[in-house]
């Protein structure tokens, strides 16, 4: 890295994974990673992948491979609003539908996104869902009546043509409708205590609690669970006190507004996975990944050929001017391309400190704005050794 113009030749443990664009490499990358737990070779807790930065394309783009192949892979110190998650969304759609006045939150993508993920079979992470985006579609458009106070799902059959949705995707509205009736006839009649007890009949419901789903859906679901017990705590303090007068309608609306404004956002506890749950591919930035003081047998360093490698994760704005060795000093571009490059070595030996086994340079032409790529690992990666990429793992 000191001498980029002469590299000597790169041991056979530094390999490069090279595409063309970065959808290919993202799914080059997932593969690798699946034909090598497949036999035997590590174990997902073994192996991580780092980036400078690891964006919500690429973290759902790996997590959807491997979980499709029954790997599961979880984010290091990820924090997004509740509502990003769809599952969440759906729960709040639930709400919406069952309390009145109500209507203002929903529209025919959050009623459609609610059929899909709500008709899903119990088993692996890559679970099998009975109501598809199409039958969601045309359901939503002939049977969702749009009502500012009594927004409201219709039987299927109000659908002409309701027998080409399949009996499987039939019934399974069919299960959607009759329970959000009964939840709402007993809302009317004052048999649900709070929202919360509603929120955990539709996880037991329809989610079967969850087991069957990965770690970042269950950690998920366990802080929508924790804040909406926190939030009905207070509200019912309040309303005690006589400092809340209002609906539980109103109360819920402010609730699911909360949410969708992305003003919750944690790590529910316990923070990490316990159990199986812990056997995860890691996804993190180097960031995240050094100052957690990780170790993998195997990492995959994704856009390495990306100039964030050298640029970003840099320090405050206007740090270096108060360093002792800076005084009466300007701080010039040079001065940043050299404290920058001196980062970035620390960066690469701390990373290589912390492999065990292999490390993957991953790089795409590409970047995912469709720029071509040049960082300073470029010419690391044209010098390690290829990897033989199998389209059939």
């Amino acid at each position: 890295m000191r001498e980029p113009l002469w590299l000597p030749e790169l041991p056979d443990a530094i390999e490069s994974i090279q595409a063309t664009s970065r959808a290919q490499l993202l799914r080059q990358v997932a593969e690798t990673i699946a034909r090598d737990i497949y036999s035997g070779e590590v174990q997902p807790q073994e192996v991580a992948v780092i980036g400078p930065g690891l964006d919500a394309i690429a973290r759902y783009t790996l997590r959807e491979i491997l979980n499709s192949k029954g790997i599961p892979a979880n984010s290091l110190h990820d924090q997004h609003p509740l509502a990003s998650s769809a599952l969440i969304r759906s729960l709040l759609t639930l709400l919406a539908l069952i309390y009145p006045g109500l209507g203002r939150l929903l529209n025919r993508d959050t009623i459609a996104e609610m059929l899909v993920l709500l008709s899903q079979l119990p088993g692996s992470e890559g679970a099998a869902k009975q109501i598809d985006l199409v039958r969601a579609g045309l359901l939503t458009d002939y049977c969702f009546v749009p009502d500012l106070e009594n927004p409201h799902l219709r039987p299927a059959t109000t659908f002409d043509r309701w027998d080409r949705l399949g009996y499987q995707a039939a019934h399974a509205y069919s299960e959607i409708l009759q329970w959000v009736e009964t939840q709402k006839e007993q809302q009317q009649q004052r048999l649900i205590p709070s929202p919360v007890v509603l929120l955990d009949r539709a996880i037991q419901r329809f989610l079967y609690g969850g087991s069957h789903l990965p770690y970042d859906q269950i950690a998920a679901l366990r802080e929508l669970m924790e804040t909406a017990q926190h939030y009905w705590e207070i509200a019912s303090r309040l309303r005690q006190s006589g400092a809340l007068e209002v609906p539980i309608s109103d109360t819920v609306q402010s609730f699911i507004q909360l949410l969708k404004n992305g003003t919750i956002t944690a790590d529910p506890y316990p923070v990490r996975p316990l159990g199986k749950a812990s056997q995860a591919v890691t996804l993190a930035t180097i960031y995240q990944y050094r100052s957690d003081r990780c170790f993998h047998r195997r990492q995959f360093w994704l856009d390495a050929g990306s100039a964030l490698w050298l640029t970003g994760g840099s320090g405050l704005f206007g740090a270096p001017l108060f360093l002792r060795d800076r005084a009466d000093r300007p701080w010039t571009a040079a001065d940043t391309l050299e404290a920058n490059q001196k980062r970035l070595q620390r960066q690469v030996l701390d990373l290589l400190s912390r492999a065990g086994e292999r490390v993957y340079l991953c790089h795409s032409d590409l970047a995912m704005n469709g720029q071509e790529q040049a960082g300073s690992l470029l010419p690391l990666v044209n010098a390690a050794v290829p990897h033989l990429f199998l389209t059939e793992a």
